[in-house]
């Protein structure tokens, strides 16, 4: 491990561990200023809407500045927003925060993602992405307990600007980073036109796609997709659901997922360098998929935490492999691109995941709401299995 990317990996579970902090904490505020599960719902998810919308910016402007300036502002961005929060008095001023702070959830992981496969060789890739991933694993086995623990003893805004503080030094660390974009090559003269090229002419929308996304990362991004609906859900709605059937701080739930997720993330990682991608992703989304079941039917503290250790197996496989797959599949000077798309999908799914269940909980109860996020990811690992073209090179 070079160190530049102990600094990345540092600043990044400081990163994670500001923002986990308020995971549990934004939901309880949220309905201590009336707001109902569906509220709460739409108010977590746009936080990943606010992400989704930057990512293919993002990923276009690593390639084209460079990996550290969005890094910075990310990670500045996440700063501030606690400061916003405990500002706030009511629904409409948090949903504006909470808009401002996915922003640099859009911009900062983008960019340290690639920064972090930039730093390692390719045929150790699975691994180090299992490595990296380890910040965010992390930073979830501490966050979200010490949010919950930390709110009844100081309240909500010093618990806001606790995360600032840590963020703060998220910032430090990260000034300290080198840029690790590749050097331009010469640009290549560009081919004569052959006749009736105009008549097949891309259209507007071929070229949109073109221009800030990658078809290299549509597979990796399906499969992210149908992983990251029940996270939304479980963002939003797993402290009220805790609440409502007396399971416990809704932080253990967190830290068991998260201490299991950090000890598969580098074995999982490792055994996708030498098994494949798929072979590793697709039993990873079917754990997923058995962890939720868990949860639907859970009416005890001991099934609440073993759905919890099961969805921790699932999500801590599946996420290392499907970096090192998006980064496989595309050139090194389309890595940037191709991570945004992966990380649009991310927050699409964390967006959608959030409304769709969030408004399932209100209309139809818990029980179809896990139920609903455990077919959408059982739907995924068939898709997994699905025979593909055969990737591009590892390079």
């Amino acid at each position: 491990m070079s160190g530049p990317f102990l600094v990345l990996w540092c600043s990044t579970l400081l990163f994670y561990l500001g923002f986990q902090l308020l995971l549990p904490v934004v939901p309880l505020y949220a309905a201590t200023l009336g707001a109902r599960e569906a509220h709460v719902g739409f108010i977590m998810g746009s936080f990943a809407l606010a992400a989704m919308v930057p990512r293919p910016l993002a990923g276009d402007l690593a390639d084209r500045i460079g990996r550290r300036p969005l890094v910075l502002l990310g990670t500045a961005i996440f700063m501030l927003a606690p400061v916003g929060y405990a500002l706030v008095g009511g629904i409409p001023a948090l949903l504006v925060v909470r808009l401002f702070h996915g922003t640099g959830m859009g911009f900062g992981p983008t960019a340290a993602t690639v920064m972090a496969t930039d730093l390692t060789p390719a045929a150790r890739r699975g691994a180090a992405m299992g490595v990296y991933g380890l910040a965010s694993a992390v930073a979830l086995a501490v966050g979200p307990y010490a949010g919950g623990e930390l709110v009844p003893r100081l309240g909500f805004t010093r618990t806001f600007l606790v995360a600032t503080a840590i963020e703060a030094v998220a910032l430090a660390l990260a000034w300290t980073l080198p840029e690790t974009r590749p050097a331009a090559g010469p640009t290549p003269a560009p081919l004569p036109a052959p006749a009736g090229a105009r008549d097949r002419a891309p259209g507007a929308l071929v070229r949109f796609w073109r221009r800030w996304f990658s078809t290299a990362a549509v597979c990796p991004s399906a499969l992210v997709l149908a992983l990251y609906v029940s996270y939304g859900g479980l963002a939003a709605l797993l402290p009220l659901f805790a609440e409502r059937r007396q399971l416990g701080n809704p932080g253990l739930f967190y830290t068991v997922y998260a201490l299991v997720s950090l000890a598969v993330r580098s074995p999982a990682g490792r055994l996708s360098d030498r098994l494949g991608r798929r072979a590793v992703i697709a039993p990873a989304l079917g754990i997923s998929a058995a962890s939720l079941t868990v949860l639907a039917v859970a009416g005890s503290q001991r099934a609440f935490l073993g759905a919890a250790a099961l969805y921790g197996v699932g999500f801590g496989a599946a996420q290392p492999a499907l970096l090192a797959m998006t980064a496989d599949r595309a050139a090194p000077e389309e890595r940037g691109r191709a991570m945004g798309t992966l990380y649009t999908a991310w927050e699409l799914g964390i967006s959608g995941g959030s409304m769709l269940l969030g408004l399932c909980a209100t209309t139809l109860g818990y029980t179809a709401t896990w139920g609903t996020a455990s077919a959408i990811a059982g739907v995924g690992a068939l898709a997994a299995l699905w025979p593909a073209g055969r990737p591009r090179r590892r390079r």
